[in-house]
């Protein structure tokens, strides 16, 4: 068995990044001070807000996931390059 399925009634907006920086700091999140590039947030079929998912520009994601009873989980993650020069044999 995987994942259960969303249901079809489930939408996804783009809310203003200035408005959930704050409230994902509130929560939580410290993987940075400034707020994200880029904002989704998925809505249950009776508008309930149920999933969070916010980029930033240093590399760092942030995932909320709310349930229906207030209850949240929060997830971040960095992604890094790390480049260096070629050591000479």
């Amino acid at each position: 068995m995987g994942r259960p399925r969303r249901k079809a009634g489930w939408r996804q907006t783009a809310p203003d990044p200035a408005t959930i920086g704050p409230l994902l700091r509130k929560a939580g999140f410290v993987g940075s001070e400034v707020d994200p590039i880029s904002v989704r947030a998925s809505f249950d079929d009776e508008g309930r807000p149920r999933r969070v998912h916010a980029r930033y520009p240093e590399g760092w994601t942030c995932v909320m996931h709310l349930a229906i009873d207030g209850s949240y989980s929060l997830s971040q993650s960095i992604r890094m390059r790390v480049t260096g020069k070629r050591v000479p044999a």
